[in-house]
C-alpha cells in the first residue's frame, strides 16, 4: 500500500503520453457580434457555433423548426400528453423543458391545424352562427316599438349611451373575433382554470402550493393536449357547432381528471371533487366577468356609434 501510494508508483500506472491523442479546440468567431470563442455558443451574445451560411438543408430545418419537425419534436411532446400527460407536464414544471415543444408555440400551430381543419371538412363555425343570428332585430325594421326598446337608453357612463343594440353588437363582435383567433380564446378560457387550480389544489401531495406562472403553462399544456385529440376526433364529429373544442363534454372531464390526477398526486375520488369543485369556481368567475364585459363593450360601442352620428 505504501509503494502504491508514492508519487512515483503512481506516476509509473499512468499510460505513456505517446498513447494519448489531445485534440485541441478549435478557436471560433461568432458571425454575430464577432467576438473570439471557443465552444458551442458564445459567451457574448449566446448564438450558437453552429451557425452558417443559408443553404437548403439548413433553411429546410428551421422551417421544419417552426412547425415541430426539429429536435424539440411537436409529435413526440404530442405523443407524451397522449400517454402520460400529466407526468410529461410535471416534467416541464420541474425543468424538463428541452426534450419538449414549447407550450405556447404548440398551441398556436395546433390552432392553425384545426381552423385549416375545420374549412376543409367544411364545418360550420361559431361565427357562421353568430352572423345568421338576427341579434339586432333587423326584420323589425318597420316595428316602431321594436326599435324603440333596441334603441332604448340601460345606462348612461360618462355621456355614453349603453343600449340593448349597442350591447349587443359588441357582444357579436367580441364571439366573432375570438372564434376566428382559436389560440387566444382557448388562453383566455384555461385561465379560468388557472386561478381555480390554483386554488383548490394548492394542497396536492406531488406539487403543493404551485405558482399562477406555473399553472398558466399546465394549463397551456392541457389545452394543446385537447386540441390535438380533436384535430382526430374532428373528422368523425357530428355536425353540431362547438365552441371551444368538439370533444364531448364527459370526454373533456375525463381528460382533466387524468392529467390532474398525474401532476397532483391526488387520489381518483378526491381528484374528480376539487375537479368538480374547479369547474364551479369557473362558472361563477366567468358569469361575473361576462357581465362586466357586457357592459363594457356596451359602453364602447356606443361611444363608436355617438361618434359616428356627431361625424354625420
Amino acid at each position: 500500500l505504501t509503494s502504491l501510494s508514492s508519487p512515483t508508483s503512481l506516476t509509473s500506472l499512468a499510460p505513456p503520453t505517446s498513447l494519448i491523442s489531445i485534440t485541441p479546440l478549435k478557436n471560433m468567431e461568432c458571425l454575430n457580434c464577432h467576438t473570439d470563442f471557443i465552444g458551442n455558443y458564445c459567451p457574448s451574445c449566446g448564438q450558437p457555433a453552429s451557425t452558417k451560411r443559408f443553404t437548403i438543408k439548413n433553411t429546410l430545418m428551421s422551417t421544419l423548426e417552426v412547425w415541430g419537425m426539429g429536435n424539440r419534436s411537436l409529435p413526440r411532446t404530442i405523443f407524451q400528453l397522449f400517454t402520460r400527460p400529466g407526468k410529461m407536464i410535471g416534467e416541464y414544471l420541474d425543468g424538463k423543458r428541452i426534450p419538449y415543444f414549447p407550450p405556447v408555440k404548440m398551441l398556436f400551430v395546433l390552432c392553425i391545424f384545426i381552423s385549416v381543419e375545420t374549412m376543409l371538412i367544411g364545418r360550420t363555425t361559431v361565427k357562421d352562427e353568430v352572423e345568421k343570428e338576427n341579434w339586432m332585430g333587423n326584420d323589425n325594421k318597420g316595428n316602431p316599438k321594436a326599435n324603440e326598446e333596441m334603441n332604448h337608453t340601460i345606462i348612461e357612463i360618462f355621456g355614453i349611451k349603453v343600449t340593448p343594440g349597442s350591447a349587443l353588437n359588441g357582444i357579436k363582435s367580441t364571439i366573432k373575433w375570438f372564434d376566428e383567433h382559436k389560440a387566444i380564446e382557448l388562453i383566455c378560457l384555461h385561465s379560468f382554470f388557472m386561478f381555480a387550480t390554483w386554488r383548490v389544489f394548492r394542497k396536492a401531495p406531488l406539487r403543493p402550493k404551485t405558482t399562477l406562472a406555473e399553472n398558466f403553462y399546465s394549463q397551456v399544456l392541457i389545452s394543446s393536449q385537447m386540441v390535438a385529440l380533436s384535430i382526430l376526433y374532428l373528422p368523425f364529429a357530428n355536425n353540431e357547432v362547438y365552441t371551444f373544442y368538439p370533444l364531448p363534454s364527459l370526454v373533456l372531464f375525463a381528460l382533466l381528471v387524468w392529467d390532474y390526477k398525474q401532476l397532483f398526486g391526488f387520489p381518483w375520488r378526491k381528484t374528480i371533487r376539487l375537479t368538480i369543485v374547479m369547474h364551479i369556481l369557473c362558472f361563477f368567475a366567468f358569469i361575473i366577468l361576462l357581465s362586466i364585459t357586457i357592459g363594457v363593450v356596451g359602453m364602447i360601442t356606443g361611444l363608436f356609434e355617438k361618434m359616428i352620428q356627431i361625424h354625420n
